[in-house]
């Protein structure tokens, strides 16, 4: 089954983005995937979503819920037909909330982990932390709000960032049957993006050097967007 067209708001989203070598992302994604190149580098990362009133797009409140989701991803790009797309390949995404977890795994076959969330917002500081009570997957971050981009960025500016960002709208996630993947468009009302300054990252994933063997994969760059209306289109795979 499909995901009906779902809209909300984007409360608050934090991009922890990491660069890698080309070779490494090639082997974690499906063979009709390939890593997206930018500067000689994959681009792969963690997007720490806090989600308010979401649900069925003309649906009305008291059927919407909020929820903190982490997506861990890397930027791609694929054939559909004739046509290259780019998008952003999501092997998992946790989540606090169990609806979703029950929703989105059992109904529409599109997989997520229940997660607890510690979140602490104040003063133009982040602090998120994230443990999955189904697997030992962990990550933590603190952070604040700047007005530098790193110099030594892959991205040529967080212009340059931002846009590739905003190009990379549609998600493809492993599905619950077999060398099946669910496809997901964002639509974003707006599109702002800010620089931040990650003062502690912890990342189980990326620290894994079974999937990351040392000095294959650094972090680049944080950005945070906040108040962002929204649509997501499912489509077929």
């Amino acid at each position: 089954m499909e995901l009906p067209v779902l809209d909300g708001i984007i409360e608050r989203r934090i991009l922890l983005n990491y660069r890698a070598k080309p070779d490494v992302i090639k082997a974690l994604l499906p063979s009709h995937l390939e890593p997206l190149i930018i500067n000689g580098y994959a681009s792969a990362g963690i997007c720490l979503l806090r989600l308010k009133k979401i649900g069925i797009k003309y649906s009305p409140s008291f059927m919407r819920i909020g929820s903190e989701n982490a997506a861990h991803r890397f930027l791609i790009k694929f054939h559909d037909g004739h046509k290259e797309v780019r998008g952003v390949y999501i092997p998992r995404r946790d989540t606090d909330s169990m609806l979703n977890v029950a929703l989105a795994g059992r109904i529409f076959s599109w997989p997520h982990y229940f997660a607890s969330f510690e979140v602490q917002e104040a003063n133009g500081s982040y602090s998120v932390k994230m443990r999955s009570k189904v697997e030992s997957s962990f990550l933590q971050v603190e952070a604040h709000l700047t007005d530098a981009f790193p110099k030594d960025s892959m991205f040529e500016s967080i212009e340059h960032a931002s846009g590739c960002f905003k190009s990379c709208r549609v998600g493809v996630s492993p599905s619950t049957k077999p060398e099946r993947f669910k496809k997901i468009e964002l639509k974003t009302k707006t599109w702002d993006v800010k620089p931040l300054d990650v003062r502690c990252l912890k990342s189980s994933y990326f620290e894994d050097q079974t999937l990351f063997p040392a000095g294959s994969v650094q972090f680049d760059n944080a950005l945070l967007m906040e108040g962002i209306g929204h649509e997501w289109l499912s489509h077929s795979a």
